[in-house]
């Protein structure tokens, strides 16, 4: 099941109790700001619901198809994915 406002893109598996939230941005050009998932990780009784949350921090504008060198890796600095 998917369902699309507010700025919230929602997916559903209710079979596999997993549910995955995309927030973007509603202007033009619709990047998307984070990302939320849900799900279930277990079984019977010791069941837990566990969540991955993941927040734009930072963008630069760059060709990244030519940025895949072991010299582009201070990209990941400027990004603070380090």
């Amino acid at each position: 099941m998917a369902s699309n406002e507010n700025g919230i893109y929602q997916l559903s598996y209710p079979d596999l109790n997993r549910t995955l939230k995309i927030n973007y941005n509603t202007n033009f050009p619709h990047e998307i700001l984070g990302w939320e998932e849900t799900f279930k990780s277990g079984f019977g009784s010791n069941a837990k619901t566990l969540t991955t949350k993941a927040t734009k921090i930072k963008r630069i504008k760059s060709a990244y198809w030519g940025k895949n060198s072991n010299n582009d890796e201070v990209l990941r600095d400027s990004l603070q994915l380090n």
